[in-house]
């Protein structure tokens, strides 16, 4: 699955590991689903996580919202591990995105 341009909020962040110190960010990217890897690509800022580290998905208005543990971020070449949730607004598709990652 792909969609691109998306507003993605990511909150209540914790670092376990390396140099990232905000505990919440906005930005715009393109989102990928495939082979069990989600990736949220904003060009300066990548943030990855597997499947297996996703620990609940909900339903919001036009949205879904993922609570994850230990996904990377990625700024150029430092790369942070994290947990915390993230809120992806997909609009008419986050249905079907909701689905795909937790049906």
């Amino acid at each position: 699955m792909f969609a691109k341009g998306v507003k993605a909020e990511f909150d209540n962040l914790e670092i376990h590991m390396g140099e990232f110190n905000k505990s919440k960010f906005k930005m715009k990217c393109d989102v990928t689903y495939e082979e069990l890897m989600l990736t949220l690509d904003g060009g300066d800022r990548v943030v990855r996580l597997h499947a297996r580290n996703i620990s609940n998905v909900h339903m919001e208005k036009k949205a879904i919202r993922v609570a994850a543990i230990n996904f990377e971020i990625k700024e150029g070449d430092k790369i942070s591990v994290a947990s915390g949730a993230i809120k992806i607004e997909l609009g008419k598709d986050a249905d079907a995105w909701y689905k795909e990652i937790w049906g």
